[in-house]
């Protein structure tokens, strides 16, 4: 008998911006300040990374602002993967600030999820 491995399909989940009403918030200018604000905001809003209540002390914060090129820092403790951590808070991010073009993390270290990272 022979066995196949077949790579397993990843899905990511598309995050759109709204408020906790559902209602469709309105796209901002490109500042640091902006981007600050749609932190606070990703960190309400998809609150299923961020569950404090569960132990979950991840901390996601602006690093640099390089034109349309965002640096986030990611620190402590996430449910999900910090892969995914990253992937949704960019699309949050690009949602509400449709002039970011990308969201990178400041360093690739921050994306490995071995507990001696944290």
């Amino acid at each position: 008998m022979i066995l196949a491995e077949t790579p397993r399909a990843r899905t990511l989940t598309t995050v759109k911006a709204v408020s906790g009403g559902g209602v469709s918030l309105p796209p901002l200018d490109l500042t640091e300040d902006n981007i600050r604000l749609v932190l606070s905001e990703a960190r309400v809003e998809l609150a299923q990374l961020f569950d404090l209540s569960v132990g979950i002390t991840g901390q996601v914060e602006l690093v640099e602002l390089d034109g349309p090129f965002v640096k986030i820092s990611l620190r402590g403790k996430f449910w999900h993967t910090r892969a995914m951590v990253l992937a949704r808070i960019g699309n949050y991010l690009k949602q509400r600030i449709p002039e970011i073009l990308e969201v990178e993390i400041e360093d690739e270290k921050q994306l490995d999820d071995s507990p001696a990272n944290f």
